[in-house]
């Protein structure tokens, strides 16, 4: 009688096989008594589809604390600075999680095609073989986009299945999504996989068609990676792919529903102590951009102070705050809410002081124990100086700042910025699961068809595919209305960028008032615009930078990876150096920034993959010494992938 891995077992026990094993060693697992025959596909695809949504656990430890820092969605240090954690590593990349994932994929291909030769496979089966294929393209990226090369499939001979290089599994997963797209049986009833409560798909609920918008666009999507390195390949794909059905409206959205609780469904950015603050970069993109009016509700807009920020930077303490960063923004205190700012912004985040953070119960999350108020800053005095204080309103204000080394000054601000409730930070909403965790949004589709259209890969409008894009991202937060106004302003945001696709005048530096903290005196300063140099060198405003720059904010908070992906292929958005009070230790896998390099824009400052865990070295040498032969360096987080940006 033969019998199937071990994970299949899994299934029919619901979630109870998570293994401890971190590495690619159990990729293959000893077979149990379970036949084959008794083995439904569907729910192999589903398994691995669930599973992926991310449990609270591993969730807290990638998606929030290493993708959102990584993509600088969030204000944190960590993986930001090159610090990357072996034990969150560890369980990422195990059998039960990542590799498990992997792992349930695989074999949902493997029991299908078996059954597809023997001749034995239902038109549903050869259609799960397919979307199961769609889907490990997607999981296999997710990995290597993570950490680099890795073992795509199972080898079943007892083996320890190879690892392939970046470059080579790109090439895989962009030829299965050709094939598994064009293999899809559009016309299947697909109802046994959906009736009777036995939902295996919990994308599309059995639409073939929206599976096959999903390949293409996922197709369009990697394909898109190879932009910088393999320009014709990525060009072939793009210019294939761009004439095929793609994900194109609200009802073709890769997306999951997510729960409350404690499980893979529950919502990716739960946990009540993950407050997750604006990053300073989220925040200088956001500020101004559009020259559309803060979006408030009546009874916010009675008391609020509302300050331009285009013509005041707020209150300046730069012996609290830091200034050693490239941060066009560093050391100030904003003491109101920016007048202008990208309509999405109050969808996306919450305003310190207002109660719009409680959840379902009314009660605050435990990140959020108190509302923003009056806070009271000192500091220990310089020689020379008297001792002081300074008093200020955190609440209806709108700040954040570059997180990294802030030696005493961190001690000096911890009421201000030591309290999650001082920041704006994401928005309940995603948090209490009632959302839908997205997976491919159709937003992504147009901001990809404008890239391709930049580089003349595809005979299409760049212009119509990035405001198609923007009317997309505007229709999923709610802000249709302003839409039209959004697209025609020349308002420049706090980096240097503007809306208007046909507006590429660069931002030029300008005087712009501000108070000084100690003085209480109004002073004026010249705002200087960053130099992303790592990017093209004072370049804020041409068609590609708008084109990130949307895709950036659009992708906001479920796209963390894709938001991080684009920049080590681009330099695209702008990223700040976070603060430099002290020199950072490389020996300590931290970027190389220092006192004197900190105005700098350099490749080596942000952060390139996450480090293989200590125990596979430990356990499989060899696999080790391949990854690492295969990859082009050693086991550093400074080390660029096959298609990352390297000059």
């Amino acid at each position: 009688m033969k019998v199937i891995n071990k994970y299949i077992l899994g299934l029919s026990s619901a979630l109870a096989l998570f293994s401890s094993c971190s590495d690619f060693e159990d990729i293959n697992i000893n077979p149990t008594s379970i036949t084959e025959d008794k083995v439904q596909i569907g729910h192999l695809l589903n398994k691995s589809i669930y599973e992926a949504q991310q449990s609270p656990h591993i969730a807290e430890r990638i998606f929030v604390l290493t993708w959102k820092s990584a993509a600088r969605y969030d204000r944190a240090n960590g993986i930001s600075i090159g610090t990357d954690n072996d034990g969150w590593n560890t369980d990422y990349l195990s059998t039960g999680f990542g590799v498990g994932w992997l792992n349930y994929a695989n074999n949902a291909i493997n029991l299908a095609k078996k059954r597809m030769d023997a001749g034995t496979a239902t038109e549903v089966e050869v259609n799960l073989y397919q979307m199961a294929r769609i889907w490990r393209a997607y999981l296999i990226s997710e990995l290597s986009d993570s950490f680099g090369p890795i073992p795509a499939e199972n080898s079943f001979d007892g083996t320890i299945p190879p690892y392939k290089s970046v470059k080579d599994l790109y090439a895989f997963i962009l030829k299965e999504l050709k094939e598994a797209s064009a293999g899809l049986k559009l016309d299947a009833d697909m109802s046994s996989i959906t009736q009777n409560g036995n939902n295996s798909d919990l994308f599309y609920n059995g639409d073939m068609s929206k599976w096959q918008r999903y390949a293409n666009s996922l197709r369009l999507r990697l394909a898109m990676r190879l932009s910088s390195v393999e320009p014709e390949t990525a060009k072939q794909h793009v210019a294939e792919v761009a004439k095929l059905p793609l994900i194109e409206t609200p009802d073709q959205i890769a997306k999951v529903k997510e729960k409350d609780g404690w499980s893979p469904a529950t919502a990716v950015m739960s946990r009540v102590w993950n407050s997750q603050p604006i990053s300073s970069t989220m925040n200088n993109i956001l500020l101004g951009l559009g020259g559309i009016d803060i979006q408030l509700n009546d009874t916010l807009k009675k008391k609020v102070k509302l300050i331009d920020p285009k013509k005041n930077m707020g209150i300046r303490l730069e012996k609290h705050l830091p200034v050693t960063t490239n941060d066009p923004s560093a050391g100030f205190f904003f003491n109101g809410l920016p007048s202008k700012i990208d309509p999405r912004a109050t969808v996306l985040f919450n305003i310190p002081g207002y109660d719009d953070r409680k959840s379902p119960t009314g009660t605050y999350p435990s990140c959020f124990g108190k509302l923003a108020g009056k806070i009271e800053l000192s500091r220990e005095p310089e020689e020379g100086e008297k001792g002081e204080k300074i008093k200020l309103d955190v609440q209806y204000t709108w700040n954040t700042w570059v997180a990294g080394r802030w030696n005493k000054k961190s001690d000096y601000s911890s009421p201000l910025t030591g309290e999650s409730v001082n920041f704006p930070s994401t928005a309940e909403k995603f948090r209490n699961g009632t959302n839908y965790r997205i997976w491919f949004g159709n937003w992504e589709t147009y901001f990809l068809l404008a890239e391709a259209a930049e580089y003349g890969w595809i005979s299409t409008s760049a212009k119509m595919h990035y405001e198609e894009g923007i009317r997309a991202s505007f229709e999923y937060n709610g802000v249709s209305h302003l839409v039209d106004k959004y697209l025609s302003s020349n308002d420049y945001n706090r980096v240097g960028t503007s809306v208007n696709y046909d507006h590429t005048t660069e931002a030029t530096d300008y005087q712009v008032s501000y108070t000084d903290g100690y003085t209480n005196q109004s002073k004026t300063m010249t705002y200087h615009y960053p130099n992303n140099a790592v990017y093209k060198s004072h370049v804020n405003n041409d068609h590609l930078t708008k084109i990130i720059t949307q895709k950036y904010i659009a992708n906001y908070p479920y796209l963390p990876l894709e938001a991080w992906n684009d920049h080590r292929r681009l330099g695209l958005p702008f990223f700040e150096n976070q603060a430099v009070e002290v020199d950072y230790v490389t020996s300590n896998h931290e970027v190389p920034l220092t006192k004197s390099n900190y105005k700098e824009c350099k490749l080596e400052f942000y952060p390139k993959r996450l480090r293989y865990p200590a125990n596979l070295e430990i356990n499989s040498k060899d696999s080790y010494n391949q990854a690492l032969q295969l990859l082009g360096g050693k086991n550093d987080t400074n080390v660029p992938l096959y298609w990352s940006k390297t000059k």
